[in-house]
């Protein structure tokens, strides 16, 4: 199938085109209200260059040694036909030339123009092709530095999400871990006797004398004490109360009591060793959930303990 007249006109165009430097067209949508309100005529000497440049443009055009741009190609021997239809096109457009100008002089005092900066107001620079070359350099090389920093920026930006999403696993990783820990430590103190439910969790960097005010808290809280002259003072205080319930009986008494007193003691003794050890499993059991929890997911380690929710 052979490529229509269309397409072989637009491919031909494009290939004209591409032989001349052409600028990317920047669109940026401006309201009428800011048009109204902040653009304003151009000055009358900024009027006065414009004026003098469109009419230098209608008077090289009207020259016949003069092409503002060159119609055609070099001249060469052409025919009466070619150089009629040359003229006919020569005449069009200075036509068309001469009427543009026209209206651009005749609106110019009326259209309005953005505001100029402040440094840029009352100079010649946007009448000078030189400044204005460089001007555009300036902005170019401007352009492209805040560009590649945007770039920059995004980058870091998407770095920072990806970051703060791997933080917010970890975190709800250690609250699940704390959760099932607390649930533990729960289930634990359910199956504790009453008097050590009271007891509150010691140290392990606590010194004799912290150790020894929690035996005294434990024999506190028991009803025993171990200096003799509180047992003297605690046997004087509750004496009648104990002769009243068997007056035979306070020897018998007086032994269990120290029984039960030594029998405390050793088993506090003997359990002081756990403490660390008790200690380090719940922290390995903390790591473990955590890691579970990765691992398996929250319903998996629910289902695994029990746990509903």
């Amino acid at each position: 199938m052979h490529p229509s007249k269309h397409s072989s006109s637009s491919s031909t165009s494009d290939r004209a085109r591409s032989h001349f430097a052409t600028l990317e067209p920047r669109i940026k949508n401006i309201s009428q209200s800011t048009i109204q309100k902040k653009w304003k005529p151009l000055p009358t000497n900024s009027q006065d260059k414009i004026r003098q440049i469109l009419l230098n443009v209608k008077t090289k055009r009207c020259g016949s040694t003069a092409r503002i741009p060159p119609l055609g190609k070099a001249p060469r021997k052409r025919s009466a036909k070619a150089n009629s239809k040359t003229q006919v096109k020569e005449e069009e457009y200075d036509q068309i030339v001469e009427e543009i100008a026209d209206k651009l002089i005749c609106r110019l005092p009326r259209m309005p123009f953005p505001p100029a900066p402040s440094t840029q107001s009352m100079d010649d620079t946007p009448f000078d092709l030189s400044n204005t070359l460089r001007r555009i350099s300036s902005l170019q090389a401007t352009l492209n530095t805040d560009t590649s920093s945007s770039h920059l920026l995004r980058r870091q930006i998407k770095r920072e999400q990806r970051l703060l999403k791997r933080d917010r696993g970890e975190l709800d990783a250690l609250e699940t871990g704390l959760k099932s820990s607390k649930e533990l430590r729960r289930r634990k103190e359910r199956g504790l006797h009453p008097v050590a439910q009271q007891l509150e969790p010691v140290d392990d960097d606590n010194d004799d004398d912290e150790q020894v005010h929690e035996i005294d808290r434990v024999n506190s809280i028991t009803g025993i004490s171990i200096d003799s002259a509180k047992d003297a003072a605690e046997y004087a205080r509750c004496g009648s109360a104990t002769t009243s319930l068997d007056e035979g009986g306070g020897e018998e008494l007086d032994s269990m009591l120290k029984q039960l007193r030594s029998h405390l003691l050793s088993m506090r003794n003997n359990t002081a060793s756990m403490r660390s050890v008790l200690q380090a499993m719940d922290e390995t059991k903390v790591a473990l959930d955590g890691f579970a929890v990765r691992k398996l997911g929250y319903e998996a380690l629910g289902r695994f303990y029990g746990v509903q929710g």
